[in-house]
This record gives structure tokens, C-alpha cells and sequence, in this order.
């Protein structure tokens, strides 16, 4: 069955019956308003439980968007909740141009799949200056359930998975405690934490998320900035040395003796200078021809990278001349290079920023006995595996309640 939503033609509405004064959230069945935000914090410090629900933004799209679901579908205001549509299941087609206001869009007993992509919970639309922001209302557990599989392989040791799922929960949760004024909590996307919805989840990876349940890595009883990366190559390093800012005492580089399984361990690539010549154009303008490259290093990586071209000179942190050329091209900062005739043999180990939780070093560290708050500790340095309830964290959520009213 195919429905376009204009929102709305009166003549297109069929309405069901409707007293409730709002809806009801991720297939709750709750006989009052949804609770605020500020009351989930409470509750999910309260019970440990992951029922903090998050908003997660899918798309930002300028075309048609199809939400479906096999079952019922619900199209409601998302201010007054006055219904548009209530009815049997199918797709609804949303265009930017025609949605004036924005909606919530709900299933029961099935998930609403967003391009053909299935997703849990709830789905709101907004109308951003003429795109399409989709939005994923899901509780913490279940956007989880859509990271953890996305991020790490399903197929590692349990213990390795455990780590990813407090890792995840907790750069999560840190994000909730010091984001500001935003419509969304997270995007789906490499930019926060890749969010693959129900579609990604596997029975591992959800296992995993049920047997740390509300656990998450705390430094002074502060939920810590849990960087993870696929491999650092033999040793991590302090994020100073990748982002600008002051040392996280927390986020030292280790040793680690875990990782030598992975694929991307060791790489060599070659780098011509007239095609770092064309990826340094893309973001500097003026770039004349390569005279000179000089790297600084520290602890085996690059931390600065100095390029002299005939109309001057470009400074990068390593971090900056990585993401600066293609994706593989340069996988890590832990890197060495040899002039040729044209360029560079550039040899190196690892895939990542090298900050945090080594993932395939977290699969060793498995394979080899240890538990995920063994692991948790080797890669952040002093910190502590909590439950959100405990009491000790009280002070983290009133802060992050405060900081939201």
C-alpha cells in the first residue's frame, strides 16, 4: 500500500480513536504524557537500567523519504499530538516541500523501516529549511544494540564486545552530560558512533549490551571520553598528540602487545607528490608545487607534519594530514617514509587516531583470558567500571539535568 503525505489535506485523514494527551514511546504502553528527559535521567540513575532515551538523527535528506512498517502506522503532530493518520501498515512518502510541520511516526509490533532500513523505537520528521531530518527516539539499550555490531565485529570473543558495548555507553553518556542546545543527541555516522539501527544487530552484540546493563567506565566519578579505534599497532598514544588541547589523564598511550591479528597491523602505501599536491588543494588554495615533506614524531607516531611547496608552507597535526587524504591511504599516524623519484613509500602500523581502546588489541586481550574490565583498564588508564545507579554518580546526572533546563 502506497501513501504520500502532503500534511495534511483534511479529506486525507482517517482518525482513530484519540483522548490520550500525548503518545506512547518505543512500544510502552504508559497511560500518561512521555516522561521529560529530565525525569529518564533520574529514572536511568535510579534503576541502572538503559531506558535513557536518545535521539538519534538517521538523515538529512533533500529528497523523498519512505517510512514503512508491516503493521500499524501512527502519524501524529509532534506538539499537539493531534493524529494525521492511524491505520494498517504500508509506505508513507514523505517530501521536504510538503511537510509543514513536524511529525512523529509510530508501529507497533514491527519496526519502521526508513528507506527500506529497519529501525526500533519511533521516528520524528522535521522540516529543516527545506530538508528532511529524521530522527530515532530510541532508550539507550536499544541504540546500543544498533552501535555496538556497527563498530566491532559480532564474531570476536565475548569479553571484546563487552568492552565495545561499556565503551560505546559510555562516550554516549558523556556526550548527553556535556552536548548543549541541540534537536538531536547523536548522528548515525563516523562522526559520533555508527548507529546501523535494528538492521546491524546480531544476538552477540546484544548479548553483550544486556550483560553490561548500564555500566559505563568513570574517572573521578565522571563518565570519561572513551575513544576507541580499530588498531593502534603496538602502542596507543596520548590524545594531546591528535587533537589540540590539554592531556585526559585517563587517555595515556600504553603498550599493546594484543593487536598483531589485525589486517591492518602493517600497510605500505605510496604517495606521489602530485597527488598530495591535489589533496592538500582541496582544503588550502595557492598550493604550488612540493619541495619539501618533515615529519615529528613522538612514541613512533606523527604528531606534526611540515610541507614546503613553492608558495609557502603547510603545517598539519598528524591527525590532520591522515584525514587529509583518502580513506586507507594513510590508516594511522604510526608511520614511516622513504623518498622515492615521484614521492613517498610510506610503511605503517595500525588503522585509527591510535587514542583509547584498541578494538583488535581488546579481541587479544580476550582470546587471552582476560575480562572486559581487564581490558577496559589497560587502555584507560585509572579509570573505574560503575552501574549508572550507583550513588557516586548522583552528582554527574543532577549535573547533566541542570544543564539541560
Amino acid at each position: 500500500m502506497q501513501r504520500t503525505v502532503f500534511l495534511m489535506n483534511r479529506n486525507m485523514r482517517k482518525r482513530g480513536a484519540w483522548s490520550a494527551l500525548c503518545i506512547v514511546l518505543v512500544l510502552s504502553v504508559v497511560a500518561s504524557c512521555t516522561p521529560s528527559r529530565d525525569f529518564l535521567l533520574k529514572r536511568s540513575a535510579a534503576t541502572r537500567l538503559d531506558k535513557q532515551y536518545v535521539r538519534v538523527l538517521l538523515l538529512n535528506s533533500g529528497d523523498r523519504v519512505t517510512i514503512s512498517s508491516k503493521k500499524r502506522i501512527r502519524i501524529s503532530d509532534v506538539k499537539t499530538r493531534e493524529v494525521y493518520y492511524d491505520g494498517k501498515g504500508g509506505n508513507v512518502h514523505f517530501y521536504p516541500e510538503r511537510v509543514k510541520k513536524p511529525v512523529v511516526v509510530e508501529s507497533w509490533e514491527s519496526p519502521l523501516s526508513v528507506n527500506g532500513k529497519p529501525y526500533r523505537g519511533l521516528l520524528e520528521l522535521h522540516n529543516v529549511v527545506g530538508r528532511l531530518h529524521v530522527i530515532n527516539v530510541v532508550t539507550m539499550s536499544e541504540y546500543l544494540c544498533g552501535v555496538v555490531p556497527s563498530e566491532i565485529s559480532s564474531s570476536w570473543n565475548a569479553e571484546a564486545l563487552k568492552a565495545q558495548a561499556v565503551a560505546a555507553r559510555t562516550f554516549a553518556w558523556y556526550h548527553l552530560i556535556n552536548k548543549k542546545g541541540s534537536q538531536v543527541d547523536f548522528d548515525a555516522t563516523t562522526s559520533f558512533q555508527v548507529y546501523g539501527g535494528a538492521a546491524a544487530e546480531t544476538d552477540a552484540t546484544n548479548r553483550a549490551v544486556a550483560a553490561t546493563d548500564g555500566e559505563i567506565a568513570v574517572y573521578r566519578d565522571n563518565p570519561i571520553l572513551a575513544y576507541y579505534h580499530s588498531t593502534c599497532g603496538g602502542h596507543t598514544i596520548d590524545n594531546n598528540y591528535v587533537w589540540k588541547g590539554s592531556g585526559i589523564p585517563y587517555l595515556k598511550g600504553v603498550r599493546c602487545d594484543y593487536c598483531t591479528a589485525s589486517p591492518h597491523f602493517s600497510w605500505e602505501e605510496h604517495l606521489s607528490l602530485y597527488d598530495l599536491r591535489n589533496y592538500l588543494g582541496k582544503k588550502y588554495t595557492g598550493v604550488g608545487a612540493i619541495t619539501g615533506v618533515r615529519f615529528q614524531r613522538n612514541r613512533g607516531r606523527v604528531v606534526q607534519v611540515v610541507i614546503t611547496h613553492k608558495n609557502g608552507i603547510i603545517r598539519l597535526t598528524g591527525n590532520e594530514f591522515r584525514l587529509l587524504l583518502p580513506e586507507k591511504k594513510i590508516r594511522s599516524m604510526c608511520f614511516t617514509a622513504a623518498k622515492t623519484r615521484d614521492g613517498l613509500i610510506v610503511n605503517g602500523n595500525g588503522w585509527g587516531h591510535g587514542v583509547g581502546l584498541c578494538q583488535w588489541g581488546a579481541n587479544g586481550m580476550a582470546a587471552r583470558g582476560l575480562t572486559y574490565r581487564e581490558i577496559l583498564a589497560h587502555y584507560y588508564s585509572g579509570v573505574r567500571i560503575v552501574a549508572m545507579g550507583n550513588r557516586a554518580l548522583r552528582h554527574v546526572n543532577e549535573k547533566s539535568i541542570a544543564a539541560r533546563k
